[in-house]
């Protein structure tokens, strides 16, 4: 099976685990994983002695898909957090020219708009903004409003299509802004089923391990197999 079929298999059981029973990974994900992994065969060669002591060995059986499901969240988590932090690496790199973009149009728009107070009031209206947000939001309303206007930036010579060419800026802005912001903390849904699979096989390969040490108290040899 595929690590996206080992996820489907237990899709249903990962998601429908409660958040106050997630327990946050302790360690890093490939070390456990193949720790698990490991155990899986160790635990398999023992496994009427495990039986013997009462424990459930379909635990071992499930060991193998339960890995591949979380080894499938993992990536699926990671290449989230890597997108957004490359986008914000890259909102960080062009966002300060987009800002000075936004300033050059809102000193020329004062100038030009100077004698017409119904338009200078929307030019400081817009001025006004302070977030990240806003200034994206500047630039599109900056186009529209020079557009509707042209007349008076004509007559200071302004370059036309600086307009369209914001109104360009304020999309790439946009979209840049929605990555760097995603949800790829604690809120993020597939953290929180990368916390929920690493859970449920946490518990599987604790139970496991709990048996093994119980059963192999007098084989040191046997029972060091079964430490994390």
């Amino acid at each position: 099976m595929s690590y996206q079929e080992d996820f489907d298999a237990w899709k249903g059981q990962i998601e429908s685990l409660p958040s106050d029973q997630v327990k946050l990974p302790n360690q890093p994900i490939d070390d456990f994983v193949a720790s698990t992994e490991t155990l899986a065969v160790e635990a398999n060669e023992d496994r009427e002695a495990l039986a013997a002591a009462g424990m459930d060995v379909t635990l071992i059986d499930e060991l193998p898909t339960l890995s591949g499901a979380l080894r499938h969240c993992e990536a699926v988590w990671k290449s989230e957090y890597r997108a957004q932090q490359e986008a914000q690496e890259a909102w960080h790199a062009q966002s300060p020219g987009a800002y000075e973009f936004r300033d050059n149009l809102l000193h020329h728009f004062s100038f030009a708009y100077r004698r017409d107070d119904n338009v200078l009031k929307k030019v400081r209206r817009i001025r006004e903004g302070r977030t990240h947000a806003d200034m994206v939001q500047d630039l599109v309303e900056l186009a529209v409003l020079g557009e509707k206007y042209p007349e008076p930036l004509s007559q200071i010579n302004f370059d036309m299509p600086l307009l369209e060419l914001s109104r360009t800026l304020s999309h790439s802005m946009a979209e840049l802004l929605a990555a760097s912001n995603g949800a790829a903390g604690d809120s993020s849904v597939n953290k929180q089923l990368r916390d929920k699979a690493f859970t449920l096989l946490f518990e599987k390969d604790s139970i496991i391990r709990e048996y093994g040490r119980y059963v192999f108290w007098k084989d040191e040899d046997r029972r060091s197999r079964y430490y994390k």
